[in-house]
């Protein structure tokens, strides 16, 4: 049974990551649970998780004991998942690091905020918290103390880069941002008033690029613009972008310079819909939790960013060492990271293969696009 194979390697896995923590033995033990649950589950139900777990007792005393580990304030998800923070620092080297920031559903009435790093079409997941509140409830305060806590981990770092929708184009994200010197590309509604020139008229951003004449396909930027009437950040950029084939008009706030083609840049933010997509519908079905208390949420949303990032480990590793023919198609690339990391895991279990089972993250290769076909 593969589970009887899952379980232990897990628990080892975890035990030896944390070897140095000093995290209770007892806590690590459930999170191998749970991993091993999810991973063969594939749903954060506790108890869809619990069926799995390898261990000779009922299964509502392991369901139980899943309940106490999210109730658990001693499971803190910072300590826990910093071991994979600090794998992704180590391998991210002079590469700019592109933070994407975004919100999502996670069970009923609840949202979570989510900061991850970008990578190869899809998003390492960093720091998070849940809220109660259906969308447009979470608030500029918690977008600032979010990247606060981002910030220790990348403060040193060569260049950091925020992306986000039109949501984080607030007065707390741009003020901090522009304080710790962190450049950003944020999406924002063209009815903001805008000014292009010192003592200038203020116009709404839509009335700026319509005076402009933009067409479908075209492009326009505004350097040294100061936004929001309300606010007056001054000096930024400004991009509107109206894509081939797109009713809407896209508005861009930014610190990059038109020679750095922010709406390009930009299109990164959208990488973070395949994490939430894993997470959610193509994955572990979080939108379909039960839980209704945040904090606990947080703790399930811990172990699904774990899985997560040895599921991307996992594929790139594959990718180094040339051998994405095991789960690919040679011809053509089809896979997403993920799908690779992910159908690898499964070979490797079924092989009883799993002393093969590494956890790499590098930038230093470059994922083709989706049905890229290699010259013969």
């Amino acid at each position: 049974m593969p589970n009887l194979k899952l379980y232990p390697h897990l628990k080892g896995l975890l035990l030896n990551l944390y070897q140095e923590d000093r995290l209770p033995r007892h806590l690590i033990v459930t999170l191998a649970m749970m991993l091993t649950g999810l991973f063969l589950g594939r749903h954060v139900q506790l108890w869809q998780m619990a069926v799995w777990v390898p261990v000779s007792i009922q299964l509502p005393s392991i369901v139980r004991r899943f309940e106490r580990w999210v109730a658990d304030p001693g499971v803190e998800t910072a300590k826990f998942f910093k071991p994979f923070v600090l794998a992704m620092q180590a391998s991210l080297g002079n590469e700019t690091a592109y933070l994407l920031i975004d919100c999502t559903q996670a069970g009923k009435k609840c949202r979570t905020l989510l900061i991850g790093l970008a990578y190869h079409g899809t998003v390492l997941p960093i720091v998070w918290k849940t809220v109660k509140g259906n969308k447009g409830h979470v608030t500029g305060e918690l977008h600032r103390t979010l990247l606060e806590q981002v910030y220790p981990l990348f403060r040193y770092h060569r260049r950091v880069v925020v992306l986000g929708d039109t949501e984080f184009s607030n007065e707390k994200v741009i003020g901090w941002l522009l304080k710790v010197n962190w450049d950003f590309v944020l999406r924002f509604q063209s009815s903001y008033l805008l000014q292009t020139t010192p003592d200038g008229e203020w116009q709404s951003a839509r009335a700026l690029y319509q005076a402009a004449g933009l067409q479908p396909g075209q492009v326009r930027h505004w350097a040294g613009v100061t936004f929001t009437q309300s606010h007056q950040f001054a000096d930024l950029n400004v991009t509107a972008q109206w894509a081939e084939g797109e009713d809407e008009v896209i508005c861009l706030v930014s610190t990059l310079p038109a020679s750095e083609q922010p709406h390009v840049v930009y299109e990164m933010r959208y990488w973070i819909e395949t994490l939430f997509g894993n997470h959610k519908s193509r994955g572990f079905q979080l939108a379909r939790t039960h839980m209704t208390t945040p904090e606990h949420i947080d703790r399930l949303v811990l172990v699904l960013a774990i899985a997560t990032c040895l599921t991307l480990g996992l594929g790139t590793h594959l990718i180094l060492i040339g051998q994405t023919r095991q789960v690919d198609r040679a011809d053509r690339r089809d896979l997403s990271l993920f799908q690779i990391g992910w159908r690898w895991f499964f070979r490797l279990l079924a092989l009883d293969r799993l002393h093969e089972f590494k956890i790499v993250f590098s930038w230093s290769f470059k994922l083709p696009p989706a049905g890229f076909q290699p010259a013969t």
